[in-house]
């Protein structure tokens, strides 16, 4: 009996351990599945994603905003502070807004583009996923769009870029960056003001009259009522060296301008002057009326100020896009909530995540040729709105914000009617049928005639090359997009320059110059000089419509700012350094410094024709330009041609320039690579701070132009020309590297 006992005792254990065995093997089986799962996944998340995905990880950022709400924890201060600025007549909404957004969309349709997996891998997107913050203030959100939207929109237009196809289709030339602000020209600080306190909750007076004025037209600096920073640009870095705002974006936290307030304020046109400006503001709806009317007109006037057509305001809920059209009394305007409009129902869902809306913006910005010099001279005609928002928001009582039962809901956006995407994702319903009206589902009311005055111009051409002395057409090309398209006369980027010989010859007299790619329009003989300078101030004066004859470089130094002008008469053209009327002293130097070197110009330095002022001021970037020095085209910057350049000849060059220069007694006092040139020969430029000095004794260079560990000036015994001399023989050997 008990040795049956044992046996059976042994049996069940010997079961027992097989069944340990056998789980300890199923175990080790799922732990090794896992493991291999989890080393799949870990190489998947590290994997470049494609278009689609990228997109839906980016809405997922998105999605996870988080706005603090807690008063304690969050800025108080001025929503908006529209102090003098110019504002618009009419803000008007932009019923062909989808129809813009989904035409880039469609070009976009390249299965290249679409199934090419270059985009950050969503191990990457989740680590930017673990910055997010919860947002209680401008700078903030100012973070939170930088990580969430604007880099991924960088990786998307360098995607397009590298795309061959749609680069030509889409007449890319460039990149385009996020800055503070567009490295063109002065920043008006006055205009940056607090932006903190401005809330419809924080404020008990029970006055809610918003008194206002339209104010006294006032000196302007650098424009009448025109702002030139907005929390954010979007700049356009082409190949041919220009740096072309294109777009400007206004941060508002959400804390203290809701969607409720935005989608309230904007449900329908607003009127300044009729609706806002000296009218009473009692109610939620009024007061939103009033608040959004603000911001929009704050943006507005940043935008207007810097020459830019599109830009949007963002509360990292809400997306107001605008746009500027050939008429700028008015701006139009469209409200995006992405998180709500992202529908899973809906084939082209993710065209409208935050991301996907921002990219087919920029690409509308960067295809729109900048707005003509009569597009400005309308907006100086547009008054200012003087007002201060602290007094405006202490009279709107703190429970207008809380009573929301007037407040317009927002309706979730279907845009129907688009068969092409490269990224159509699989519906569970069936294909919207086509609409030619394009709005929200619910929206039965027809539109109003849409801002097409000023339809994108489409242009595949390829850039244009740099200006050279024997007749290339342009250095930097003004327009995004611009010209090749348009009825009239051809567009000023296609013309070329004349040569330095021809504008010589116009200058002193002299004979034609038959290589001159404009002689033929030049007639049998060169006018004379004055003529010359009478008749492109006048044409100056009067011709500044889309097709003038004149367009601005996007060059520009510390005060100047280059334009291309050509006198449409006589076919001359050539380069205009434009500057504001502080600087009228410093061009007229300059003038007078080229006259120094009249023995070397066309040779050493570039052809001067002369000082003229402008009847009325030409704009760029911000600046108001009211004084112009001719001067023949004289080239790129050196440091953007050393691959075309070799260094000893260009050293050799420079020293010899910088040798006549001197001997002609001029100390340039700015001897900066950036004031080299080149176009077939190598020109020193930019000699606003130069004087005429008395030379001592020229100090010696090598024979081979090598130079010594550089000195001061100040050294004893040391000749400041020839210090000027090898610094920047040194910084251009610099510029070579290596080679």
């Amino acid at each position: 009996m008990d040795d049956e006992l044992a046996r059976l005792r042994e049996a069940l254990r010997r079961r027992e351990d097989e069944q340990r065995r056998r789980e300890d093997e199923q175990r080790r089986r799922e732990d090794e599945q896992r493991r291999r799962e989890e080393a799949e996944e870990v190489a998947r998340a590290s994997q470049p994603q494609p278009l689609e995905r990228y997109l839906e990880t980016c809405h997922s950022l998105s999605l996870a905003i988080r706005v603090v709400t807690d008063r304690s924890l969050t800025t108080q201060g001025d929503t908006t502070n529209p102090v003098g600025r110019i504002y618009p007549q009419r803000i008007a909404e932009w019923y062909d807004f989808p129809a813009r957004q989904e035409e880039i969309w469609e070009q976009l349709s390249n299965p290249s583009f679409a199934n090419n997996p270059v985009f950050p891998s969503p191990h990457q997107m989740a680590y930017v996923k673990s910055l997010i913050s919860p947002i209680s203030s401008e700078q903030g959100l100012r973070s939170f769009e930088r990580n969430t939207v604007e880099h991924a929109v960088r990786k998307l237009v360098d995607a397009v870029s590298e795309n061959t196809q749609l680069r030509d289709s889409l007449g890319l030339r460039g990149a385009v960056t996020f800055e503070r602000h567009t490295n063109l020209g002065a920043v008006d600080d006055r205009i940056s003001e607090p932006l903190e306190r401005m809330s419809l909750a924080e404020n008990s007076s029970a006055d809610t009259t918003l008194t206002t004025t339209a104010a006294i037209r006032k000196p302007r600096r650098p424009a009448k009522g025109k702002g030139n920073r907005a929390d954010q640009f979007c700049i356009y870095r082409t190949a041919d060296g220009a740096n072309i705002p294109a777009m400007a974006i206004e941060y508002k936290a959400p804390h203290k301008l809701s969607q409720e307030e935005i989608v309230t304020g904007l449900a329908s046109d607003i009127q300044p002057g009729r609706d806002v400006i000296n009218k009473d503001c009692e109610g939620f709806v009024l007061a939103s009326r009033a608040l959004t009317a603000a911001v929009v007109t704050q943006l507005f006037s940043y935008m207007v100020g810097k020459g830019i057509k599109y830009g949007y305001v963002c509360t990292g809920q809400v997306f107001v896009f605008l746009y500027i059209p050939d008429d700028p009394a008015t701006v139009f305007y469209h409200v995006c909530v992405p998180n709500l409009d992202v529908i899973e129902d809906d084939k082209n869902r993710l065209h409208r995540t935050a991301v996907a809306h921002v990219f087919a913006f920029i690409l509308q910005a960067l295809r729109t040729p900048p707005p003509p010099q009569s597009w400005h001279d309308a907006a100086e005609r547009l008054d200012t709105w003087d007002v201060e928002f602290e007094d405006v928001l202490g009279k709107i009582p703190a429970t207008v914000r809380k009573d929301k039962e007037r407040a317009s809901p927002y309706n979730p956006q279907r845009w129907q009617g688009f068969t092409r995407s490269p990224i159509q994702t699989r519906l569970r319903c069936k294909q919207a049928s086509i609409k030619s009206g394009l709005r929200h589902d619910d929206d039965d009311k027809p539109p109003p005639p849409s801002p097409t005055a000023d339809r994108l111009t489409r242009s595949g051409r390829k850039p244009a090359t740099s200006g050279a002395s024997g007749g290339a057409t342009s250095g930097a090309s003004s327009g995004r997009g611009s010209g090749s398209e348009r009825e009239g006369r051809p567009d000023i980027q296609d013309r070329a320059y004349c040569t330095h010989q021809c504008l010589i010859g116009l200058a002193l007299g002299g004979p034609m110059d038959q290589s001159c790619p404009n002689a033929p329009c030049h007639r049998p003989r060169h006018i004379s000089r004055v003529d010359f300078l009478h008749l492109l101030r006048a044409q100056l004066a009067r011709d500044r419509g889309r097709d003038a004859d004149s367009a601005p470089l996007y060059l520009a130094g510390a005060v100047g700012s280059l334009f291309k002008v050509r006198l449409s008469t006589h076919g001359y053209t050539l380069v205009a350094k434009g500057v504001e009327s502080a600087n009228r002293g410093r061009l007229q130097n300059e003038e007078d410094i080229y006259n120094q070197l009249s023995a070397i110009q066309g040779r050493h330095v570039p052809v001067c024709l002369g000082l003229i002022d402008l009847v009325l001021p030409y704009y760029c970037d911000g600046r108001v330009s009211k004084h112009f020095l001719l001067l023949s085209w004289a080239g790129q910057p050196l440091s953007k041609c050393v691959d075309r350049v070799d260094k000893v000849v260009a050293r050799d060059a420079i020293t010899m320039a910088y040798t006549e220069i001197h001997r002609l007694g001029v100390f340039h006092r700015d001897a900066e690579v950036r004031n080299v040139l080149y176009d077939r020969n190598v020109m020193v430029v930019d000699f606003e701070r130069a004087e005429v000095r008395d030379r001592q004794p020229l100090g010696l260079l090598s024979p081979n132009g090598q130079t010594r560990k550089r000195k001061r000036p100040q050294k004893q015994g040391r000749d400041p020309f020839t210090e000027e001399l090898q610094q920047v023989v040194e910084d251009i050997s610099g510029c070579f590297g290596q080679r």
